[in-house]
């Protein structure tokens, strides 16, 4: 399978470097307008560059793309490329606006093409391993989640907020691990340091069976990347960067406190023990290999990539 990358900044050097390293599939090319970049990583991985990304299309034979360009563009780039017949790997958010992002959708669906929103995070290991847990139920009934995505503003970012571009990560996460949309959503958003974006958010979500907290913001001076939830058995907490996991198992006795002339009818009350704090191992893998990796067997196996969860974790990302 021939690959492209168009768009080389942060995240198409990763696209493009990934792509290079992994079997069955060959990197041709990258496009970027900044053609100084396009050629600086075309000569590390052995690529040819171009700086229009039309013309790289129409010269070169391309199964699939991946387009790594700034938000605003998503809709006019995505749908040049599927309609040239290409596939597309479109990084988060898969747009700007919620109807842009349906339009996408409806052009993939008219060209016959395998069209997927990069939400990296589904690819995490952790996120993976954290699912199985929670399939099992070893924290019992999941009560609440809280997310922290924070760190410094990153320069290369000149089109979204913080709430679509680094939110956005844990919102769709949430409603992934609860396998449910939230009924209610208050957020708050601030400019603290930029002034035509917001830099910081907060988002208080009720869901049907449990409720949730995401904290994000570009003014912390450390990068945090971490989702705790809380059961009625245990306690998980999930680090992203480092992809590890620590449990804590609940231990305790039930039992009814007796109050002389109530006939025994009071509230259960828990005798709580130390609780036993369990290291979960998870297999370290790199989540935008696995991502990749999926999308290139999605189009071998002509298996429908459905992008709907894209869609509702930008409706909820735009909330005001």
């Amino acid at each position: 399978m021939k690959y492209a990358v168009v768009g080389v900044g942060n995240m198409g050097k990763n696209h493009a470097r990934s792509v290079h390293e992994m079997p069955g599939v060959e990197l041709v090319a990258v496009a970027d307008a900044n053609f100084g970049a396009a050629e600086a990583v075309a000569r590390v991985l052995g690529c040819q560059a171009f700086p229009d990304y039309l013309e790289m299309m129409d010269t070169l034979e391309i199964d699939a793309v991946s387009v790594c360009v700034p938000t605003s563009m998503h809709e006019q780039v995505g749908t040049q490329c599927m309609r040239r017949g290409k596939h597309i790997l479109l990084e988060k958010p898969i747009a700007p606006t919620v109807e842009q992002g349906r339009a996408l959708q409806a052009v993939a669906r008219e060209c016959n093409v395998q069209m997927m929103v990069g939400h990296i995070e589904r690819f995490n290991p952790v996120v993976t391993r954290t699912r199985e847990l929670l399939a099992r139920g070893e924290i019992g009934s999941v009560v609440s989640l809280m997310a922290r995505r924070v760190g410094v503003f990153p320069p290369q970012i000149k089109d979204a907020n913080i709430a679509v571009d680094l939110a956005i990560h844990d919102l769709d996460i949430i409603n992934l691990l609860l396998g449910e949309l939230p009924d209610k959503v208050a957020v708050h958003k601030k400019r603290n340091h930029i002034e035509h974006r917001e830099d910081s958010v907060e988002f208080f979500l009720q869901y049907p069976s449990a409720s949730a907290y995401v904290q994000a913001n570009w003014i912390t001076p450390v990068k945090i990347r971490k989702l705790n939830i809380t059961g009625t058995d245990g306690y998980l907490e999930m680090d992203y960067i480092n992809q590890k996991i620590q449990f804590y198992k609940s231990h305790y006795e039930k039992y009814r406190e007796r109050d002389g002339e109530i006939d025994g009818f009071s509230d259960y009350v828990l005798k709580y023990m130390e609780p036993e704090l369990v290291e979960i191992s998870v297999a370290k893998r790199e989540p935008l290999k696995e991502e990749i990796r999926f999308f290139l067997e999605a189009i071998r196996d002509n298996h429908p990539i459905d992008n709907e969860h894209a869609i509702e974790a930008l409706r909820i990302a735009l909330s005001s």
